[in-house]
């Protein structure tokens, strides 16, 4: 595992830097911290109370192989949606005024949505914006059978 570890000086080390600029879909050389505030932005501070939240992070976002920091912005925007939608949907759960958890779960719909849509996107640029669809036909005159799905002859 490529753990980091954030120094109060805002310095940022790991026992590999190479390895975990390539698994992030990084250019080699690309300054630590220049690329945690790249990625996380102000949605995570990159600050040592915040440094084991960003290791579960980032261990998620390398489970994921992103090509490019395209890709891995996208894949930490999806894992936060998420995260923020759970929250949303643990205070509905718990509100006791219908109102205001009405609002927690719209919340929570919208990001749900919004995490839908991460993810056709993600898709989209993995695939380099190409479909592939099979379209088979199969003709069976009157009074014929015919089996549909795969068929393997031993």
């Amino acid at each position: 595992m490529n753990e980091i570890k954030i120094m109060e000086d805002c310095q940022v080390s790991t026992n590999n830097p190479e390895l975990l600029c390539r698994s992030l879909g990084l250019p080699a050389g690309v300054p630590l911290f220049t690329a945690l505030d790249q990625l996380f932005g102000s949605l995570l501070p990159v600050t040592p109370e915040n440094q084991d939240k960003i290791n579960v992070f980032l261990q998620l976002l390398m489970a994921n192989s992103p090509r490019n920091l395209l890709e891995a912005q996208l894949i930490i925007q999806l894992l936060m949606c998420h995260r923020l939608c759970a929250k949303m949907l643990k205070k509905t759960s718990r509100e006791m005024f219908p109102e205001i958890a009405e609002k927690y779960l719209n919340m929570a719909m919208k990001l749900s949505r919004n995490f839908n849509k991460g993810l056709e996107c993600l898709s989209k640029i993995q695939r380099g914006g190409k479909q592939h669809i099979v379209v088979e036909n199969v003709y069976v005159e009157k009074d014929a059978q015919a089996i549909i799905g795969n068929v393997n002859r031993g």
